[in-house]
C-alpha cells in the first residue's frame, strides 16, 4: 500500500479501512460533480456569445445581414430550438427582426429610416436575416441595439459589425458597454488591433469582466477553455514545460484559425463544438492516468488545432479584406496567449503547491482532473444532442 500515492497512512492508524475511505471519496466526488455540472452549464452556450452584422451602404441605402446561432434565435423568440425549422422561421421572420436589429430604427437628422422587409434563412446552425434600410437627411446615422440590453440571448452577447461604404470598410463592436452604432462616412473609429487582442483575452475567460459584472460574481463564458488549460497544468512539470504546453495549444489554435479564416478548411460548428468538449475530457483523463505525460505538448498542439476553428468561422463570415484579416488573426491569437499567461500566473503556483503536498495533493490533483473530465463529457453529450436536434 505504500506505493499507492492515494494511500492514507493516518487513516489506517485510526482504524479507517479502505472501503470506508473509498466510500467517503466517492460521496465527496459525487457531491462536487453535481455542483460543478450545475455551475458550468452556461459554457455550453458558446455560440451565444456573439452575432455578426454586415452593413453595405450606398448613398442613403443600407443593406444589412445579421447572423446568429439558431439557439440564439430560439431564445429571442422564446421557443424550443428543436421546433425552429425553416417554415417556422419564415412565419416568424418579422417578429425576429423586430426583436433584434429592427428593435430600434436607424436614426438620422430627418427622422427614422424605413426597413423594406426582412427575409430569413437557416444554413446549418446559423440563422441569417437580411433587410434594407432607406434613410433621408444628412449627417451620421445612429443605430441603437436594445437587444443587447434586454439580454434575451446572453448577458454577454455582442455583435461584431463589418461596415462597408464604397471602397472603405471598418469593424466595430456592439456590446453591453457600447450599445449604439454610428453609420456613415462621418463615423469615426474601427475595431482595431488592440480590440482584437482584447477579444482573445475575453474569449479565453481571462478578462475581469468575465468573472464579475454589475450583477456580481459569475463563471466566465470561456470556462471550457480555462478547464482545458487547467487540465493541461494538472499533469505537472516545470514552469517552462507548462508554458511550452500552453504555447503548443496556441500554435495549433493559430494554424487552424488562419486556415479556416481564409477558407482552406472550414468544418461545421456541429462537429467542432463537440470535439472541443471531448478534448477537455481527454486532457483531464491524461492528467489522471499520466499515460501520455511525455507527449502532453503534442496533445496540446493537436487539440489547439480543433479549438482554432470557432473564431475563424466568425471571421470568414464577415468577408474581411486581407489587411483586416491579418490584423484580426494576429491580434486575436496574441490575446489568447496573453490570456493564457495571465491564467497560468494564478493557476500554476496553486497546482505546484498541490503537487508538493504528498498527503492531500494527489487527492486534489486527481479529484480536479476527474471533475474536469465529467464536465467535458457533459458538454460533449449536450453539444452532440444539440447538433442532432
Amino acid at each position: 500500500m505504500g506505493s499507492d500515492p492515494l494511500y492514507c497512512a493516518t487513516c489506517a492508524e485510526n482504524g479507517v479501512g479502505p472501503h470506508l475511505r473509498s466510500r467517503a471519496v466517492i460521496r465527496f466526488a459525487l457531491l462536487v460533480v453535481l455542483v460543478l455540472v450545475s455551475a458550468v452549464r452556461p459554457a455550453i452556450a458558446h455560440p451565444l456569445d456573439v452575432g455578426y452584422i454586415r452593413v453595405d451602404g450606398k448613398d442613403n441605402t443600407f443593406a444589412i445581414a445579421l447572423d446568429i446561432d439558431i439557439q440564439a434565435a430560439a431564445l429571442v423568440l422564446r421557443m424550443d430550438e428543436a421546433k425552429l425549422d425553416a417554415a417556422t422561421l419564415t412565419a416568424r421572420t418579422k417578429e425576429l427582426a423586430e426583436l433584434t436589429y429592427a428593435r430600434s430604427p436607424i436614426m438620422t437628422s430627418a427622422g427614422p429610416c424605413t426597413w423594406s422587409g426582412a427575409a430569413a434563412s437557416i444554413t446549418g446552425r446559423m440563422v441569417r436575416i437580411t433587410d434594407t434600410a432607406t434613410c433621408t437627411g444628412d449627417g451620421p446615422r445612429r443605430w441603437e441595439f436594445p437587444m443587447i440590453r434586454e439580454s434575451r440571448i446572453s448577458p454577454t452577447f455582442e455583435l461584431l459589425v463589418k461596415e462597408g461604404l464604397g471602397d472603405s470598410e471598418r469593424l466595430t463592436l456592439v456590446d453591453r458597454y457600447q450599445q449604439e452604432l454610428e453609420l456613415g462616412a462621418e463615423a469615426e473609429g474601427s475595431y482595431g488591433f488592440v480590440e482584437f487582442v482584447w477579444s482573445g483575452v475575453v474569449h479565453i475567460g481571462a478578462a475581469p469582466s468575465e468573472w464579475h459584472d454589475e450583477e456580481g460574481w459569475k463563471l466566465p463564458d470561456g470556462i471550457d477553455h480555462i478547464l482545458f488549460l487547467l487540465a493541461l497544468i494538472l499533469g505537472g512539470g516545470t514552469l517552462l514545460q507548462l508554458i511550452g504546453i500552453a504555447s503548443g495549444f496556441t500554435v495549433g489554435h493559430s494554424i487552424t484559425l488562419a486556415l479556416a479564416a481564409v477558407g482552406a478548411v472550414r468544418p461545421p460548428a456541429e462537429v467542432i463544438e463537440p470535439l472541443i468538449a471531448l478534448s477537455i475530457a481527454f486532457v483531464a483523463l491524461e492528467a489522471i492516468t499520466g499515460l501520455w505525460k511525455k507527449h502532453r505538448w503534442k496533445i496540446a498542439t493537436a487539440f489547439g488545432l480543433v479549438h482554432g476553428f470557432g473564431f475563424a468561422n466568425a471571421l470568414s463570415g464577415l468577408d474581411l479584406s486581407t489587411g483586416q484579416m491579418a490584423k484580426a488573426l494576429f491580434g486575436y491569437n496574441l490575446g489568447v496567449e496573453l490570456g493564457q499567461l495571465a491564467l497560468m500566473v494564478v493557476l500554476v503556483p496553486l497546482v505546484m503547491l498541490a503537487h508538493r503536498n504528498k498527503k492531500v495533493g494527489p487527492y486534489i490533483i486527481k479529484g480536479l482532473a476527474g471533475l474536469i473530465f465529467v464536465a467535458g463529457m457533459y458538454w460533449f453529450i449536450e453539444r452532440v444532442l444539440s447538433a442532432l436536434s
